[in-house]
């Protein structure tokens, strides 16, 4: 697999994406669903794995919701990342997430999964990270990936919904500039209301 589909890969696997289990091989598949209104993004996606080789994108539709997803053809690649990003089961992140994740895509697509943009003019803008997923220790992991290899200052914020504790990362203020600067070019147009921005990068169109 080429460095930028990885790169794409660990983005995916930090927000949506899904690597089933491992079959008696040691294959793994990825699996991606997104609503309707993203479909858009989901073609993106698919067109970007063809190398690895995917299944045709199919529609489900469940309680009212229309959704579309598609599937890969079962790989030892994709069976390694299963075993980084699932090793008890349970999606996590690798405590070497700083040597995986080191291209600016990779950033964008894991925040146009889990990113929100908290825009309020003539005051402030603050992106964060709904990480709800993952421990203390892993916001730690991905807060110094951050910081050694885009130069971005994030926190972590405690939250509690129905009495459990849950952690998200937020961009400080002052990195703001340099995370959108970063990931801007890449943010696929149904997202583009997560950087405020008026125009996107045509590879993804």
């Amino acid at each position: 697999m080429e460095y930028l589909l990885k790169q794409i890969l660990i983005g995916s696997l930090l927000g949506d994406g899904h690597l089933t289990p491992l079959n008696k091989k040691g294959l793994s598949q990825l699996y991606l669903k997104y609503d309707d209104k993203t479909l858009s993004y989901l073609e993106w996606l698919h067109k970007m794995f063809i190398p690895i080789k995917t299944n045709e994108i199919k529609e489900r539709s469940k309680g009212g919701y229309h959704q579309h997803y598609f599937t890969t053809l079962p790989s030892l690649e994709l069976g390694y990342y299963r075993k980084l990003f699932y090793p008890l089961g349970k999606k996590s992140v690798p405590e070497n997430i700083s040597k995986l994740l080191t291209h600016p895509i990779a950033l964008a697509i894991w925040y146009m999964d889990d990113g929100t943009l908290d825009f309020r003019k003539k005051y402030h803008r603050n992106a964060s990270f709904a990480t709800f997923c993952f421990s203390f220790k892993e916001c730690e992991y991905l807060q110094k990936m951050l910081e050694r290899n885009f130069s971005i200052r994030v926190g972590i914020h405690k939250t509690t919904m129905r009495e459990k504790l849950y952690f998200r990362l937020y961009v400080r203020s002052e990195s703001m500039d340099c995370f959108l600067c970063l990931i801007g070019k890449y943010i696929h147009p149904v997202f583009k209301y997560k950087v405020l921005i008026a125009k996107t990068h045509q590879q993804l169109r």
